[in-house]
């Protein structure tokens, strides 16, 4: 017999959607697939249920672009968080690690990923204009660029940085990064690295 025809049909169909997800290859995929397996069934049935309500309610804020369950996220609605700091991130993980110190009192701006040439990614394919258009409307006195700490990371905050600073030449504008090991992903980072590198952000302007 074929590994085809021994694989049995259900594995492989899942495996097909689940290799679908960014920076899933096949033995991701797998992993994924043979740990959920071991669980009893009750469990496993528990997991999948919990995937497909958060598939169905999970958003995005129409305000920053974090994951949320309602039109706008609870940062943006919340008036104890100040809209004069606004903290520039990749992705909305990058966020929530940041949260997790409960240190920071802004709110937040998701790109949507970072400028990525050889990936085919341009400022044009991230969320920039609308943050420009916050930065104008709440008056903002701080932007806060915490993009990863890696060549394209990098590459993305001195872009922010000039564009940001030739529209709003008043503006400070402050980058993380110190404490942080270059490469390294915001959202796999320790958490005192992490606050030491909000902490003693440098000024970019």
């Amino acid at each position: 017999m074929s590994y085809e025809e021994v694989f049995p049909k259900f594995m492989k169909e899942s495996l097909e959607k689940l290799i679908l997800l960014p920076t899933y290859g096949e033995r991701g995929a797998g992993r994924l697939i043979y740990n959920l397996l071991k669980l009893p069934v009750e469990k496993r049935l528990e997991v999948v249920k919990a995937l497909e309500k958060m598939a169905e309610k999970i958003k995005t804020c129409i305000e920053c672009g974090l994951y949320t369950e309602e039109e706008i996220c609870s940062i943006c609605s919340n008036p104890k968080r100040s809209k004069k700091f606004i903290c520039v991130v990749e992705e909305p993980q990058d966020a929530f690690a940041i949260e997790k110190l409960e240190r920071y009192a802004g709110v937040y701006h998701v790109l949507g990923g970072r400028i990525a040439p050889l990936e085919g990614v341009s400022p044009n394919n991230l969320k920039i204009d609308s943050l420009l258009e916050r930065i104008e409307r709440y008056k903002a006195k701080e932007v806060i660029l915490a993009t990863n700490p890696n060549v394209e990371g990098e590459a993305t905050a001195l872009y922010l940085s000039k564009l940001i600073k030739k529209q709003f030449p008043n503006i400070k504008i402050t980058r993380i990064s110190q404490g942080l090991q270059f490469g390294s992903l915001i959202e796999f980072v320790d958490e005192l690295s992490l606050e030491k590198s909000i902490e003693n952000r440098r000024s970019l302007g």
